[in-house]
């Protein structure tokens, strides 16, 4: 009999346990998607999370990562047009040139250079209920703390 009270207070105990920690990874993932939402209302730019910490029981969760803006120089130098770009295809390929031994075609393409701005949000949690959300980095999104009913 009281082997049976054991393992039953046993059993109950880690279930109680169990369900504490997932408690802690869903404020975790909520805080992360609104982290995501918040910013797709302001800005189409992408956003990279590294890292997450979660307090006691799930109640504060900061996250963080970077904002990564795809920027396109508006004239890349040295950009070949379409028609010169054929050319040196049908000369590489006549054997005048040969494009491994002098390193490359004579012009470059326009390449796509990244912003990378370091982000971080908090979240306070009531249990399973967001109570307030607050931008910490950058500091165009950082306002003071908004509540979750306003």
């Amino acid at each position: 009999m009281k082997i049976r009270i054991l393992s039953l207070v046993c059993v109950t105990t880690a279930a109680a346990l169990l369900a504490g920690c997932t408690a802690v990874y869903k404020n975790t993932d909520a805080c992360e998607q609104l982290m995501r939402s918040k910013l797709a209302e302001t800005s189409p730019d992408t956003l990279k999370i590294t890292h997450a910490a979660t307090g006691i029981h799930g109640s504060r969760v900061v996250v963080e990562g970077s904002i990564e803006r795809a920027a396109v120089p508006a004239s890349a130098p040295g950009a070949a047009s379409a028609p010169l770009a054929a050319s040196a295809v049908a000369v590489g390929a006549a054997g005048a040139s040969d494009a491994s031994a002098t390193g490359g075609f004579w012009f470059k393409s326009a390449r796509t250079r990244k912003t990378v701005t370091p982000a971080a949000a908090e979240c306070t949690f009531n249990g399973p209920t967001l109570s307030a959300f607050n931008w910490l980095a950058p500091a165009n999104l950082a306002t003071p703390a908004t509540s979750a009913t306003e």
